[in-house]
């Protein structure tokens, strides 16, 4: 996607630390978050079916694709709890605006998330053969 748009719709896009961190996190705590749903779901039909259902309602609720500002307000409630939320917001601030200090807050939330998700998913997670 970003090869796309630096290269047909011109985008700049800036990388820097907390864009990195960013993504760093945020791969922490989908991790933890798939460690989780691991625990409740017990066949590979079962893994993609669940992943389905709460990834493709995020990422369409999120702003990933679209301005948060379109939804109508009930939706825009609902994007306010999801995690790719704040990502998107994030990563958009650092990389595209070029003011990582207001992805920081972001980054910080996404960071809390990721230790707590790891953590749950730790304890929860069966560690010995069935």
């Amino acid at each position: 996607m970003m090869i796309l748009g630096l290269s047909i719709f011109n985008m700049k896009m800036t990388v820097d630390p907390v864009s990195l961190l960013m993504v760093a996190m945020a791969s922490l705590m989908f991790t933890g978050l798939g460690m989780i749903i691991a625990r409740f779901v017990k066949d590979p039909d079962g893994a993609d079916a669940a992943a389905n259902v709460i990834t493709f309602p995020m990422m369409f609720l999120s702003g990933s694709f679209f301005p948060l500002s379109q939804m109508p307000q009930f939706l825009q409630t609902i994007a306010q709890v999801l995690p790719l939320t704040y990502v998107s917001e994030g990563l958009r601030a650092a990389m595209i605006f070029g003011q990582p200090q207001q992805a920081i807050v972001n980054t910080a939330f996404i960071t809390v998330l990721g230790v707590i998700s790891i953590a749950v998913g730790s304890f929860i997670t069966k560690w010995e053969e069935d």
